[in-house]
């Protein structure tokens, strides 16, 4: 394999958790918001988890277009499916022109495995759980379902743990034949096993996965793990936790226990409110971060279809504050790309995990450290213990 890296993501912090494994091993990885800039690892950010399917289709094929030339192609999809699964796949597996594509979401770290081709968070299969309850559609029961209408072949976890060449083999002839392979995985073993096996077929396959695989992938490139202790982080912290999560909201409230400041905006007021309500709460976001911590939260449910006047309203209020920020934890893609495209960040030098899914970065121009996490993972105490480890400065794990 090359070491040039292309991952292509639907949404802001999925493309940080899916870049940074690279990151990990001394691979430059520039996460970019306006799809310009070059690095060994070239992470574009599609922002397109909520747009229409032949939108998304036609994201993913600009970014594959402009970037994939040269380099290892990993497709970043949410680890429960959600999004514009088929489109998206669809789209990769047309650029891949015959070269195969592998297919598998399992975050072993995250609670998410993949047994019999069905996904399973904690141990439940999908559509048992309420990982989708903030969607609009029911969960698909298998994979191949949701890849619907392009052919779908299946390796078994016995398959993946069995004999190795007869593995290999199997992957080859299957890449072949059809348009998607999905494989099972319940360990980051099996996931390790499967980029091994993937890796040998000519020409090589696109991958398609979350964080596992991409950790799996970035481990074969370039073995070992070679980022240090995250440097020590100054100044107040500004929290936005914009997804509407039910865990992330959890996380939230820790926050709250121990930051001196809490911003409770209410959906319906930033909907309604015109320019001149939104900077008055800017600044008064703005004062409060001048004396301590502050975490802003929302009040309210969010509607699918208001998610994005949502977001773009919150922005308004709260990525002028981020100027007088030291540090910035971001929760929600759509809610971490509109805040900071709106403070004018055009990417992300991604630096460090610091827990499964917990990424660091720090921005670009105008350099500003950021944690970055997807909504639906991590206990109650996750952000807060984010938070103390940049500050801390010590070895993260």
């Amino acid at each position: 394999m090359g070491s040039r890296v292309l991952v292509v993501a639907d949404d802001l912090s999925g493309a940080g958790d899916s870049g940074v494994p690279f990151a990990l091993r001394e691979m430059r990885t520039l996460l970019a918001l306006d799809d310009t800039g070059d690095a060994e690892v070239f992470v574009a950010d599609t922002d397109s988890r909520h747009v229409e399917p032949v939108v998304a289709a036609e994201r993913v094929t600009a970014a594959l277009r402009g970037h994939a030339d040269g380099r290892v192609v990993f497709k970043k999809i949410d680890s429960t499916l959600r999004g514009n699964l088929a489109a998206e796949v669809g789209a990769v597996v047309e650029h891949a022109a015959g070269a195969g594509v592998l297919l598998c979401p399992a975050s072993p770290a995250t609670g998410r495995t993949v047994l019999g081709g069905v996904v399973h968070v904690g141990g439940i299969a999908l559509h048992h759980t309420d990982a989708w309850a903030a969607e609009a559609d029911d969960p698909p029961v298998d994979i191949a379902s949701a890849l619907k209408p392009l052919t779908v072949r299946h390796v078994a976890l016995a398959s993946i743990r069995g004999n190795r060449a007869a593995l290999r083999v199997k992957l080859a002839e299957l890449l072949t034949e059809a348009d998607v392979v999905v494989c099972d995985a319940v360990s980051e073993s099996d996931l390790r096993t499967v980029v091994a096996a993937g890796s040998a077929a000519q020409p090589q396959p696109y991958w398609i996965g979350s964080a596992g695989l991409a950790h799996a992938l970035a481990e074969q490139l370039r073995p070992g793990r070679d980022a240090g202790p995250p440097p020590p982080v100054r100044g107040n912290a500004l929290a936005v936790v914009g997804s509407a999560n039910g865990v992330s909201r959890e996380q939230a409230e820790f926050l709250a226990q121990r930051f001196p400041h809490t911003r409770r905006l209410s959906v319906r007021n930033l909907l309604d409110a015109n320019a001149a309500a939104l900077a008055r709460m800017s600044e008064q976001l703005r004062d409060e971060l001048a004396t301590g911590d502050v975490v802003v939260t929302l009040d309210g449910p969010v509607e699918i279809a208001a998610a994005r006047r949502v977001n773009a309203a919150l922005a308004e209020v709260c990525a002028p504050a981020t100027r007088h920020a030291g540090l910035l934890v971001l929760t929600g893609g759509e809610t971490a790309r509109a805040v900071l495209s709106r403070r004018g960040v055009t990417g992300l030098r991604l630096l460090n995990e610091l827990e499964p899914g917990v990424v660091l970065a720090r921005t670009e121009p105008q350099p500003v450290y950021v944690i970055t996490k997807a909504g639906g993972f991590g206990t109650p105490e996750t952000l807060h213990r984010a938070v103390t480890a940049v500050r801390s400065g010590k070895e993260v794990g």
